[in-house]
């Protein structure tokens, strides 16, 4: 009886330790994924500061030259603005600088970059303003150049440097939650074989029953998971406090009920119905490892998040008479997994929204460029090629400024700046922007509008994007010398604008999910200019913003596809 007691008073300060310094890992392990979340948006952070401040420095530039070129003075108002902005960035970049402990001393060779651009920027409109515009060139070529190559230079490593400290962040963090998962493992490897040592020293000796079940329920009340011990049939025999408030079954209504009563577990994904630890460990002997994504119903059906094992208790002959089952909450386990995820998904996303955004302005570029370059382009085709380059230049620095604001890209929010516009210069914009890939593949496109004129209250380069977008879709995804119609009519106080083409059509199946997020429509995926598959879903997010819908229509395969976009007018109430 004393070599017993001396069993259990070992494995119990064993255990006690254990446990001690179980919890301070864990506690260390949960602080430093607190910890290294808040380093990375921080780091991120400054990151988008330095890419905003160039951004900033860039369009002051554009201004000057705009205005040198064309002496419209809205370029100087663009440069004056951005002139103003500039302050404020740098500020911006020396207080998050700060807020993340870091030194400011580097901010030094900044705002000399921006001190000696300012000065070259003023130097050249004075230049330009003393009639002196072949030196005020001069100055553009030369020394505006090489101060932005330095300043490009300088911000592409410090962003270089928060990048490489954000995947070093990323690392530590992913290295927590694993040491986190391997100390819950350990403690709860550590239960079962405490539990399975104490069991059987009770059934070994029944003249210490009594005094073995004091010193196990003083035990299992200690170790932090659940416990849950069953009969040979699966019976509900004891539970800890642990288990009693996990389950939301008391010890004294739980114990004699089948334990897939007091303990009903589904999968977190599929809903479905999952096999406890007890009835495999009744079923084929052994331990059971830690379950993954398995939630906990508890008995007044609210869910928690749980990583479970069992383990068989056995007699003197090595026959299972009954199974410990051990369960831990997992919520937080599981949301710092989850975490990580949405990070590395909302990077992709944004990654991909950037190629997606900046491929559409090209089209219509590299076809002004080409027309003005042509041996026989007259004056009137060089100026509209330089007018259709200034406005989708102006188009993609907008479309920057938006991706870089990486909050509103997290968040699923883009702020849209409304003006009272006709309908058809916005359907005209979107034509011009499909206009290479319908004539590229010989379609012939139709534009029927209403002869009343029309006006809507919107973001006209967003509603041209998203009617770019899906001319454009139309466009790849219609047979050569297909037909194509933009159509737009009036609906009350609405105007339903309509793509139609007899195209490759979409499936019954596909048209509730053609909107969704990187959603690729078969046959789409052998099509090398498929795109990134985000295009529909950034087009039902812009309409939405507005709030407007788009949905749509086809007949089934090869019937063609109808996009319907549904925007309020301007000045009409409903």
């Amino acid at each position: 009886m004393k070599k017993s007691r001396s069993i259990v008073g070992i494995a119990v300060v064993v255990s006690s330790v254990v446990l001690v310094v179980a919890g301070v890992m864990a506690h260390r392990a949960i602080a430093q994924l607190s910890a290294t979340s808040e380093a990375l948006l921080r780091a991120k952070e400054i990151e988008l500061d330095y890419e905003r401040l160039l951004s900033t420095l860039r369009d002051a530039e554009t201004g000057q030259r705009g205005y040198l070129l064309t002496n419209d003075e809205g370029y100087l108002q663009s440069y004056q603005a951005a002139l103003r902005e500039l302050e404020r960035r740098v500020g911006t970049v020396a207080t998050h600088l700060r807020a993340d402990g870091g030194s400011v001393e580097g901010l030094a060779p900044l705002q000399g970059f921006v001190k000696r651009k300012l000065q070259e920027l003023a130097r050249v409109l004075e230049l330009d303003r003393a009639q002196q515009h072949d030196a005020a060139m001069q100055v553009v070529r030369s020394e505006g150049k090489e101060l932005m190559n330095d300043m490009r230079a300088f911000v592409g490593q410090r962003v270089t440097e928060q990048q490489a400290r954000v995947a070093r962040l990323q690392g530590v963090s992913r290295q927590a939650l694993r040491d986190s998962v391997r100390t819950s493992m350990v403690v709860s490897a550590l239960a079962i074989l405490l539990t399975i040592l104490l069991v059987y020293i009770v059934r070994r000796d029944s003249a210490r029953v009594r005094a073995s079940e004091s010193r196990l329920a003083i035990t299992l009340r200690s170790i932090g998971d659940a416990v849950i011990a069953t009969d040979e049939h699966g019976r509900v025999t004891m539970a800890n406090p642990v288990a009693e408030k996990l389950t939301g079954w008391p010890q004294a209504e739980a114990v004699g009920k089948p334990l897939d009563e007091v303990f009903r577990i589904v999968n977190e994904d599929t809903r479905a119905v999952v096999e406890s630890p007890v009835a495999k460990v009744l079923r084929e002997g052994g331990i059971v490892g830690l379950a993954n994504h398995t939630v906990l119903i508890r008995r007044d059906t609210t869910e928690t998040a749980i990583e479970d094992s069992g383990a068989p208790i056995l007699d003197d002959a090595g026959s299972t008479t009954g199974v410990v089952l051990v369960f831990r909450d997992a919520t937080q386990a599981r949301a710092a997994e989850k975490a990580l995820h949405d990070a590395d998904r909302r990077k992709d996303e944004f990654l991909a929204t950037l190629a997606h955004e900046l491929r559409n302005p090209l089209a219509p570029i590299r076809q002004a460029a080409s027309t003005a370059a042509h041996a026989a382009a007259t004056p009137e085709n060089v100026r509209w090629s330089l007018g259709v380059i200034q406005r989708q230049v102006a188009h993609m620095a907008r479309l920057l400024d938006d991706l870089l604001d990486v909050s509103r890209i997290t968040r699923g929010r883009l702020d849209i700046q409304r003006a009272r516009v006709p309908l058809k210069s916005v359907v005209d914009s979107a034509v011009e922007i499909a206009q290479p890939v319908v004539q590229a593949n010989r379609h012939q496109l139709t534009v029927q509008l209403p002869t009343e004129p029309l006006e809507l209250e919107v973001d006209a380069l967003r509603i041209a994007q998203v009617l770019g977008n899906l001319l454009t879709n139309a466009a790849k995804y219609t047979p050569a010398e297909g037909r194509i119609r933009i159509t737009a009519e009036r609906d009350g106080s609405d105007v339903l604008i309509r793509v139609i083409d007899n195209g490759i059509g979409l499936a019954p199946a596909d048209l509730p999910r053609v909107f969704e997020m990187f959603t690729q429509i078969s046959p789409a995926h052998d099509r090398s200019n498929s795109g990134l598959g985000i295009g529909l879903a950034l087009s039902k997010a812009l309409v939405e913003l507005h709030g407007g819908s788009i949905s749509a229509l086809s007949a089934g395969p090869g019937q063609g596809s109808e996009f319907v976009v549904r925007l309020a007018l301007a000045g009409i109430s409903p």
